[in-house]
């Protein structure tokens, strides 16, 4: 899986809670992970209104829930190289590095959106009535990714 975090990142990652973020233009979606760092559950949807607002939002979800890392979902595209959406990332991702003081990270998020569309439709739920609950739980999807591969890289470690 690409991804611009380092495997030996991955595995000095302390227990607690792991945010999750799938960057959009209109919207960004919030997901977090259990203490324990097992399951992802879709959090909100922020309105994208700048990194500014949006960090000042965030500051207060990673306080209260003693957040120790923010995985954001980097868009390769299919070949894996990054297009334009995800050079809009990288700033997006470098800007949040300068506004908190824990770990960001860039995670794969190719077809979390697709995934998270599947994933409503099997539940009865629209997609397009339910478009500010697609981003959270594509955001939930990406952290899943994540934190499944924290777990393996764990148990397998020398």
């Amino acid at each position: 899986m690409l991804m611009n975090t380092r495997n030996d990142l991955l595995e000095k990652l302390p227990p607690g809670r792991i945010l999750a973020v799938d960057y959009g233009t209109r919207r960004i979606g919030l997901a977090m992970s259990d203490p324990s760092q097992v399951l992802a559950s879709s959090l909100k949807t922020i309105y994208n209104r700048g990194v500014n607002d949006f960090v000042q939002k965030i500051i207060p979800i990673l306080k209260e829930n003693d957040v120790i890392a923010v995985v954001i979902g980097m868009p390769y595209n299919m070949k894996g190289d990054i297009g334009e959406r995800g050079k809009q990332v990288r700033e997006f991702s470098n800007s949040i590095r300068k506004g908190i003081d824990i770990p960001v990270l860039t995670w794969d998020e190719r077809l979390s959106t697709v995934s998270a569309e599947k994933a409503m439709i099997a539940t009865n739920k629209s997609p397009s009535k339910h478009r500010h609950k697609i981003d959270q739980v594509a955001a939930a999807f990406i952290l899943q990714s994540f934190l499944d591969r924290l777990s393996y890289l764990r148990r397998n470690s020398p």
